[in-house]
């Protein structure tokens, strides 16, 4: 009876093993990177003063802590601020249930303190909404295809010139972008991917996840899908004035990044 007892502990201890082996490996099996569902992606617009643009971006690298921790507590994730011509394009990602709220608890004591830094080196746009800072954009695209998280990704930041006589085409045709793009961009590395728009300018947000920008951009352009896409949209944008001149949408720096 005794070492039927010991078989019987024994027989168990070795399925409950096998349970856990199993389920430990389903669950690798079945792990990916889903993008939350309720995230809210918010695009704003604002001015530097030129005479304030190095200082601006020397201050941001050294943001207070509070100001981070407060960013963070009001829900906002994966914030960034890019550059390009005077211009501040932000974008940050909202995972709260209550925007509205959450906007205005951010406003502590120590984010104030930041504020009297940051304010008088903005200018904010003739354009923007009433009791808006940043003025907000309409977001006309956007593709989730997340590989990694996004901490993970290199960020990126472009603007172009949408031509006004095809503003509301552009917003049409981007509302069902063939499938056949969707899945080059996918394949080339990208992930995250939202257009947005104001002032007659588009704004591209994205995250790179692969190994070599240069070769998945060269395998893009050779897609045939992506150069047919690329024919029906390019006629609706114009290069900004300052573009490099290998470049259709300009690139913008990034001088903040909190995750």
């Amino acid at each position: 009876m005794r070492r039927k007892m010991i078989n019987d502990k024994i027989i168990a201890a070795v399925l409950s093993l096998l349970v856990v082996l199993l389920v430990g490996s389903g669950c690798k099996k079945t792990e990916k990177v889903v993008h939350p569902q309720k995230v809210k992606r918010v695009a704003s617009l604002i001015k530097v003063r030129p005479e304030f643009e190095e200082r601006y971006i020397i201050i941001h690298k050294h943001t207070f802590p509070g100001v981070l921790k407060q960013i963070y507590n009001v829900n906002i994730r994966n914030y960034s601020i890019f550059l390009k011509d005077g211009m501040l394009f932000s974008y940050f990602e909202y995972i709260g249930d209550d925007y509205a709220g959450d906007m205005q608890k951010i406003a502590d004591e120590t984010t104030r303190e930041w504020w009297k830094l940051t304010d008088p080196m903005q200018e904010p746009l003739e354009t923007r909404k009433e009791g808006e800072w940043w003025a907000e954009m309409e977001e006309v695209f956007h593709m989730d295809g997340m590989k990694k998280p996004s901490s993970q990704a290199v960020r990126h930041g472009q603007v172009i010139e949408l031509r006004p006589e095809y503003a509301e085409e552009y917003k049409k045709v981007h509302a069902e972008v063939w499938p056949g793009v969707l899945e080059q961009i996918q394949r080339s590395n990208i992930q995250n991917y939202s257009i947005f728009t104001k002032d007659g300018r588009l704004y591209a947000y994205y995250e790179y996840v692969g190994a070599d920008f240069a070769a998945d951009m060269t395998l893009m352009k050779a897609d045939t899908t992506t150069q047919r896409w690329w024919k029906l949209t390019d006629p609706m944008q114009a290069k900004i004035p300052t573009a490099a001149e290998n470049e259709w949408w300009a690139e913008m720096r990034e001088v903040f990044h909190t995750d």
